[in-house]
């Protein structure tokens, strides 16, 4: 068995590996047949479906901590991991055990003991009916469910108890999967939006607002956007952001969100509307709650600052061009991206030319590299290759080994942003955990 950008695979890879077919393969047939068989976890819980490209993973971690702020028990789900599988569900705020998660997996194996390995679930398919599995044991008040890349085809689809929808910045991410243009893409986001249900939207980009709302119409969806909500004075850090938020027009209030970036006051002012929309059926979600679950939203990856040896590592999970133009934006209104350099690796189905031009263009030096064990991941040579066609004055290397590279990075620069993949940010998050540290 191949190892994992990790090294080898650890026990609970392993038997996912096992009992899984490999690669991406949309449909529900697969999963609706195994949670038929494990009696349908699914539909005994409550559920706050969020799907979209970008900020999908933050969203969900915000509206975690506002209902634990509240008082309410939460399971929340994610994905991909950084570091390890149990990051991927949390039940009330803490990682799963990897002694229920195995279990859970294991009775899973049994159901599907008769099946053809061609005709097994994916990977992503297992661990989310494993998921459903620990959550309805669990019983929470609310269990918020991340899709992965699609919408309408995503096994975190089978959830049926659905609350709430919620719809995060739409980008043209996995066109390969979900359509080759930005409506294409979604719509395959927007059919999960449940007739008779309640549903908000980033309304980004703008030109599918009009879209989203013609279906919510259509199909008695009472959807709401960011239209609705008004944000003043906001204050852009690292360390998190400031501002005042009016919801519906209603007095404003002042927030303070634990994640930094423009991106993130988007983010949060999403996660607020949403959490809003809930507080007739959470009665215990008020302004407090709200307040106090941004300050205490825990987020890894996500412009995250390590301190390693008097030198500062940003890990940002920017890995598509609207990903990585936030991270470009939130350098330069802070005004400090020529004190950076930067580490960056990609996915060679992502638009590198895009990506890459960004980078360049903002940043001082960058360090091309790539992500070990990780065979999508592009090479060094032709992300740096890709680079000269965008004369200016950056530097740039091409280094194979990340952490070779961040070394390359730190002879010239006090501080380096790591990004272009979530996997780069999780590959050196191991290196640099506190009792791996090193002499970079």
């Amino acid at each position: 068995m191949k190892g994992t950008i990790y090294g080898t695979l650890d026990p609970v890879e392993s038997l996912l590996h096992e009992m899984s077919t490999p690669y991406v393969r949309p449909g529900l047939s697969r999963i609706a047949a195994l949670l038929g068989k494990m009696g349908h976890p699914e539909r005994s819980f409550p559920v706050i479906h969020v799907v979209g490209t970008n900020g999908k993973g933050s969203v969900s971690a915000m509206i975690e901590a506002i209902f634990l702020d509240a008082g309410y028990s939460t399971c929340l789900y994610t994905s991909p991991h950084l570091s390890d599988i149990t990051e991927r569900l949390r039940l009330s705020g803490t990682p799963i055990d990897r002694e229920v998660l195995t279990a859970s997996l294991k009775r899973i194996g049994l159901l599907l003991g008769g099946v053809d390995p061609g005709s097994r679930p994916t990977y992503f398919e297992v661990l989310t009916a494993a998921a459903f599995d620990v959550i309805a044991a669990y019983s929470p008040d609310v269990a918020v469910i991340e899709a992965g890349m699609g919408g309408r085809l995503d096994a975190t689809n089978m959830a049926r108890n659905v609350v709430l929808t919620v719809i995060t910045a739409i980008g043209s991410d996995h066109a390969h999967f979900l359509g080759g243009t930005l409506e294409e893409i979604a719509m395959e986001k927007f059919r999960v939006l449940r007739p008779g249900g309640v549903s908000v939207f980033s309304g980004r980009p703008f030109c599918l607002e009009g879209t989203y709302l013609e279906l919510c119409r259509r199909i008695g969806n009472g959807g709401e956007t960011l239209r609705s909500v008004k944000i003043s004075d906001p204050t852009i850090a690292l360390e998190g952001n400031t501002f005042d938020i009016s919801i519906r027009g209603a007095d404003p209030f002042p927030v303070r969100t634990s994640l930094g970036g423009t991106f993130q006051v988007e983010n949060a002012a999403l996660a607020l509307l949403a959490t809003e929309r809930l507080s007739s059926l959470y009665p215990r979600i008020d302004q407090k709650a709200m307040i106090g679950g941004l300050k205490k939203t825990r987020w890894s990856g996500r412009l995250e600052r390590i301190d390693h040896h008097g030198r500062e590592i940003v890990l940002d999970g920017a890995h598509n061009p609207e990903g990585v133009k936030a991270l470009v934006e939130t350098f330069n209104i802070m005004g400090t991206a020529e004190d950076h350099a930067v580490v960056f690796a990609a996915m060679k189905d992502k638009d590198l030319g895009e990506m890459v031009s960004r980078i360049c263009s903002a940043f001082p030096m960058v360090v091309f590299t790539s992500v070990p064990g990780m065979e999508r991941s592009a090479c060094p040579d032709s992300l740096q290759e890709i680079s000269r066609s965008f004369p200016g004055k950056c530097e740039s290397f091409s280094v194979k080994d990340p952490m070779d590279a961040l070394h390359v990075a730190f002879r010239r620069y006090g501080k380096v942003v790591v990004c272009g993949s979530l996997y780069l940010s999780g590959y050196l998050k191991r290196f640099l955990s506190p009792d791996r540290q090193g002499g970079i």
